[in-house]
């Protein structure tokens, strides 16, 4: 979309403007009026998603990894653009009543086709979507019934509103945006040039662009009157620059912290952040922000069991709302960690072992080891590894040797294994005929594990390493595994447990392009890593990082010194690093691709000093 249809000149100047202190997290294309409702969003490290392709120009390439539809009519849902933007893998949302047509018209294409209604959530590449109601209310159009859909995507902290073919609805009134896109045309759309006002400011949008007027329905003087309607209260422009507009965020270069404090100590949090313009503060205790806590510190000068909680801050600028990581405060004797589980999940290739290293510090260590296997369709993953064997590998006389292995669990004693298993927290294994593997042995410094099939078949395998004593010896430092790096069952996934309850700063990255140097083929080419904290039975996203030099080379390359992790000497590659302080709890570390790629990674976690 970058060929303009038609080209017009910003109607506000300030309308987020580049600053060198803000990050951008993605461009937006929209070409104004006679253009129908088209919008291009490229997200920085991720994506490409279209809404509403429709009067495409021949040029436009095939970049498309995700196309949102809000309804069926043809000059939403049109054929020739979405042949034009898709591409292999390209993935359709559409309302129900688009389904149909764009399952005949794609058939044979290998583009997948989800229908979406009002109220749903999506993940798509990492940008989250919610799908909303698109209907009219005068008019008749666009029936509410027929459950249309409008998208508001969070790109990055930026929220973008695609309403569709809608009118000014109550639902507006409900959700939040920082760019909205508004049909103008007032025959199947909003009632009035009005109407479309009062919706940029239903919806509190900081931007406010009109769209799908001038071309059957509207004139182009019906932009005019938008702007001059909210002239000093929404900044407005007709169309984008040719090289979109730069969606910008505040940029925070240091995330407040979690601690643990005794009773009646005193606890601060703080956050270092730029942005454009002003930026302001508001700190929330459990999503609920705390009355005059609006500076980038928070203090509480004598804790008690009331001010425990998880602390995030939002921190907003000209542009946008960006909300840090959360901060937890544990308001109790400290009680110091350790990792003591590390475990990693992938998809075994033909001839290829998966393959672990797993570290230790300040001496030998007794743990547990698990090749799982057969057991893993119990919880729902698809295409387990039917009968996997562990070897524990180490450099002896330097020479790689097998120490100690296992194929059947239960060859190895079922009894000791069992007790293992429940003094560690891990799963039991029910069947003792089970073909997945287990062994006890003890560890110093380094060691491998390799996980493969004996009849060298393929599948999703579970390789964990059990801490069976964190009170005495070492204590388990590092994790690290190579594997190919899929999407859904096949994603590379590395999971951990901080014990106590202080927390504990990790370094976590999700080595990609930089494997080249060691002489390794086919590597993902833009990994992005997520860290998952585990609770309550569900998953919530803690910290993510797509390029691991954007939070600050230096301070990045100091925390791989501290632990000897080979350095990423160019700070333009896209691998990913984290240096995160967590507090004590379960989680979860996934390396995946941007657009879903998929290629050869490596997922390390470090316990930092």
């Amino acid at each position: 979309m970058k060929t303009k249809l038609v080209t017009l000149l910003f109607i506000s100047a300030a309308a987020l403007l580049p600053s060198a202190t803000a990050r951008v997290v993605g461009r937006l294309y929209v070409n104004g009026p006679a253009t129908n409702a088209t919008a291009k969003i490229e997200v920085a490290g991720g994506p490409v998603i279209y809404v509403d392709p429709a009067v495409l120009p021949a040029t436009t390439p095939a970049d498309a990894d995700f196309i949102l539809i809000t309804h069926n009519h043809g000059d939403h849902q049109e054929l020739n653009s979405i042949n034009r933007i898709r591409k292999a893998g390209t993935v359709i949302y559409s309302s129900t009543p688009g389904v149909p047509a764009l399952t005949n018209g794609l058939a044979n294409t290998g583009v997948a086709i989800n229908a979406v209604t009002p109220g749903q959530k999506l993940n798509l590449g990492g940008v989250e979507v919610e799908t909303v109601p698109m209907y009219n209310i005068v008019k008749t159009g666009h029936l509410r019934v027929m459950n249309y859909v409008g998208y508001v995507l969070n790109v990055g902290g930026v929220r973008i509103y695609a309403a569709g073919d809608t009118e000014r609805v109550p639902e507006m009134k409900t959700f939040t945006t920082d760019i909205a896109l508004l049909p103008l045309g007032q025959t199947f759309t909003m009632v009035s040039v009005q109407d479309a006002a009062d919706a940029a400011l239903d919806v509190r949008a900081r931007l406010a662009i009109p769209y799908h007027y001038a071309r059957g329905e509207g004139t182009l003087a019906d932009g005019n009157t938008f702007v001059s309607l909210l002239n000093g209260r929404i900044r407005t422009m007709l169309t984008t620059p040719t090289e979109g507009l730069a969606l910008e965020v505040p940029d925070i270069a240091a995330h407040p912290a979690s601690q643990t404090v005794a009773p009646g100590a005193a606890a601060s949090f703080s956050v270092q952040a730029t942005g454009s313009g002003t930026v302001s503060y508001q700190w929330q205790r459990n999503g609920t922000a705390i009355v005059g806590a609006t500076n980038a510190a928070l203090s509480i000068a004598s804790t008690a069991a009331a001010n425990a909680g998880d602390y995030t801050v939002t921190v907003s600028d000209a542009n946008a709302t960006l909300t840090s990581q959360m901060a937890r405060l544990v308001v109790e004797t400290p009680r110091s960690g350790q990792l003591v589980n590390l475990s990693v999940r992938a998809a075994t290739r033909p001839g290829v072992p998966l393959i672990v290293g797993a570290a230790t510090t300040g001496g030998s260590k007794s743990i547990l080891v698990r090749g799982i296997g057969p057991t893993l369709a119990a919880f729902g993953v698809a295409g387990p590894l039917p009968d996997p064997r562990v070897d524990v590998h180490a450099t002896v006389a330097g020479v790689d040797t097998i120490v100690t292995s296992n194929n059947d669990w239960a060859t190895g004693g079922a009894a000791a294994l069992r007790a293992a298993f429940t003094a560690t927290g891990a799963f039991d294994l029910a069947n003792t005929a089970s073909l997945d593997a287990a062994l006890l042995t003890t560890i110093d410094t380094s060691r491998t594990i390799h996980v493969a099939d004996t009849a060298g078949r393929t599948g999703v395998a579970l390789v964990e390493v059990y801490d069976t004593d964190p009170t005495t010896g070492g204590r388990l430092a590092n994790l690290s595994a190579r594997n190919f790096a899929g999407t859904g069952d096949a994603a590379l996934i590395a999971g951990f447990v901080v014990s106590g309850n202080v927390p504990k700063r990790l370094l976590i990255r999700g080595i990609g392009p930089s494997l080249a140097a060691f002489g390794v083929t086919g590597a993902l080419a833009d990994p992005r890593v997520e860290l998952f904290l585990s609770e309550g039975g569900k998953s919530t996203l803690f910290a993510s990082n797509d390029s691991w030099a954007e939070t600050g080379a230096a301070s990045v390359r100091a925390a791989f010194s501290a632990v000897a992790a080979f350095n990423l000497p160019d700070a333009a590659s896209k691998d990913a690093a984290l240096v995160v302080t967590v507090p004590a709890g379960t989680y979860t570390a996934q390396v995946s691709g941007a657009g879903a790629a998929t290629g050869e990674a490596l997922v390390e976690i470090y316990e930092l000093p």
